[in-house]
């Protein structure tokens, strides 16, 4: 009889920091979508470093190849097996990553974005901590369908919550995005969307765009 089991260990996690050339304004945690790695990922945030902004990528604790057995190398954060153990362990992370620092950013702004499946991510650590996240951007990607928007409703309320959409992303078209969006509302929570032209990707001039949204410019 086979019987399934979880045991606690210890992992050595890996994210990268990009820092503007003066004090931080502002702090932004950036967490990367399915198959992306963190020293990559963080130089599209550059844009923003040179704005004051110190941002940092966490790296999802899953690598693998993303083609075959050798090759490019890619990161996620969780698949649909044993999700839950994984969902516990990314937010723990996280929490954890973010205690190391905080003798670093103390009294500095944070804010908090997710690209793609970067987007669930980070919805599950907003609502598995106390951490004062003062924006929550959503860039091609929406809150999962298992947030708690009822525990987590008045917190959002608090925030400058943020979506970003391209026109010809290849996973959400005009009608997803209107239905997400409807459901939004109806949980209550009302975010600024952005339709940009382009497809599943960051650009540099809707990232301005957006962060201007979340400081008030």
């Amino acid at each position: 009889m086979i019987t399934e089991h979880h045991i606690k260990v210890e992992r050595t996690a890996r994210y990268c920091i990009l820092a503007p050339a003066e004090k931080p304004k502002a702090i932004l945690f950036a967490i990367h979508g399915y198959r992306q790695l963190a020293p990559f990922f963080i130089k599209q945030f550059q844009i923003l470093a040179n704005q004051g902004v110190l941002v940092i990528a966490p790296e999802g604790l899953h690598r693998f190849y993303v083609e075959g057995c050798s090759g490019r190398v890619g990161a996620s954060w969780m698949t649909k097996e044993d999700r839950e153990s994984d969902i516990e362990d990314y937010v723990a992370y996280l929490n954890t990553l973010y205690t190391s620092l905080l003798s670093e950013i103390e009294n500095i702004p944070v804010h908090l974005l997710g690209f793609s499946q970067g987007g669930p991510t980070a919805c599950r650590w907003l609502a598995g901590s106390a951490i004062p996240f003062q924006s929550l951007i959503l860039y091609a990607t929406v809150f999962p369908n298992d947030f708690d928007f009822t525990v987590n409703r008045e917190r959002l309320n608090q925030l400058s919550v943020q979506i970003a959409f391209g026109d010809k992303d290849m996973f959400a078209s005009e009608e997803t995005i209107s239905e997400k969006m409807e459901w939004l509302t109806s949980k209550g929570i009302s975010p600024c969307l952005q339709i940009f032209e382009g497809g599943h990707e960051i650009k540099y001039e809707v990232l301005q765009r957006v962060w201007r949204e979340v400081i008030g410019l």
